[in-house]
């Protein structure tokens, strides 16, 4: 049976649209008749399907076997390094796949996970769990860093060649500033030889001496790696503004694309200061005002490092606006677009609700600055 959508808000139009198996027709309000039998649902927000560009499949729901008691980065780090040797095939793949299942159900239909490379058995898991979400892709994330030892670089090597889709690093964490740099380089150049993606965690300290983004920018503008994700940078937030500058520049020249993770770094940086309390978020507005590309990824759910995670990424979309200070009427709606847009860029081309397109959403809300306040659940279509 056939959907019309009458007089529902498309971006800044007002359309009806025709939903039978896939968008067969679209034209302004007030253009399409009702067929005999068919479906008419009024008003209502129209989007693009949402893609999570950031989210660790691998440990998502293992908060409650590991209770995370200081609420720490560190201690998150530590209780997931416990439970990773346990780790068998079917807990990850079944944990995977119901999360993905809540993802769906939000109306997030790719997504992008981490797989920490100390475990063989979760990058096989998630590598295997390709053939049955093709809209998933894997990224090769060394959670305890390249360079401590020997044996973490040969893991993260193996996974990258047994086909994760992305390089991934973890810079801030390696032993020196150095040897930050170093991992960074050595990233760009498996992804170059191995004709990957990167995908770094980066800077994801309080700390304004680490300075690893600009290193990938450098390599990104060298070349040869097609896309290039950095991940969370919230010491840019306790950077000196000259630097800041700098930076949001060479971003923008570089294209790099930042992601910022607004539920974990809310609660997760800031953890060394007295008051006031910084909260650990990239500077999107100025990140914006330089030309940059930003991503929103929701990071965790229910993982050892944040326990609140629904896989809603409205929710890190409404962490993001408070936070931010982007609650202006035009930074809102950016910030619902993003999830739609920017977000689908470390896999692709956008998509876009037009004639024969077979992923639609549809929101029982007016507007996208109501979508963010109500933050509800999504009718999918797919054809």
């Amino acid at each position: 049976m056939s959907t019309l959508f009458r007089a529902a808000r498309l971006g800044d139009a007002t359309v009806d649209l025709r939903w039978h198996g896939s968008v067969t027709a679209l034209a302004p309000t007030g253009s399409l008749a009702a067929l005999p039998g068919e479906e008419v649902v009024h008003g209502g927000l129209l989007t693009p399907p949402f893609a999570e560009p950031h989210v660790h499949l691998d440990a998502a729901l293992l908060g409650a076997r590991a209770p995370n008691v200081s609420g720490t980065l560190r201690e998150g780090i530590a209780n997931w390094a416990a439970l990773r040797p346990a780790l068998t095939r079917e807990d990850v793949l079944d944990r995977a796949r119901e999360t993905l299942g809540l993802y769906r159900s939000w109306g997030v239909l790719r997504w992008r996970t981490h797989v920490d490379t100390g475990s063989r058995v979760a990058v096989s898991a998630l590598l295997e769990l390709r053939d049955e979400f093709p809209a998933l892709e894997v990224v090769a994330f060394p959670q305890e860093g390249i360079l401590r030892s020997p044996r973490q670089r040969a893991d993260w090597e193996w996974a990258v060649e047994a086909g994760c889709d992305a390089v991934g690093a973890i810079p801030h964490f390696e032993l020196t500033t150095e040897a930050g740099w170093e991992s960074v380089r050595l990233a760009f150049a498996l992804a170059r030889r191995l004709g990957r993606k990167v995908d770094l965690h980066c800077d994801e300290t309080d700390d304004p001496g680490s300075r690893n983004l600009e290193v990938a920018c450098a390599e990104t503008l060298a070349g040869g790696v097609p896309h290039v994700v950095a991940g969370h940078c919230t010491a840019m937030h306790s950077y000196p503004d000259p630097y800041a500058a700098k930076v949001c520049e060479l971003v923008a020249r570089s294209g790099v694309q930042v992601v910022a993770n607004p539920l974990d770094n809310v609660v997760l940086q800031g953890r060394y200061d007295g008051y006031p309390k910084r909260r650990g978020l990239t500077r999107v507005d100025q990140l914006w005002a330089a030309g940059a590309t930003v991503g929103i990824g929701h990071d965790s759910v229910m993982d050892p490092w944040y326990r609140l995670g629904t896989a809603n990424l409205l929710d890190a979309a409404y962490m993001l606006v408070h936070v931010g200070h982007l609650t202006g009427e035009a930074d809102m709606k950016r910030v619902v677009r993003t999830l739609h847009h920017e977000n689908h860029l470390p896999f692709g081309t956008p998509p876009a609700v037009t004639e024969g397109a077979r992923q639609l959403l549809h929101w029982p809300v007016a507007d996208e600055v109501e979508l963010l306040r109500v933050r509800p659940s999504p009718r999918v279509l797919e054809g």
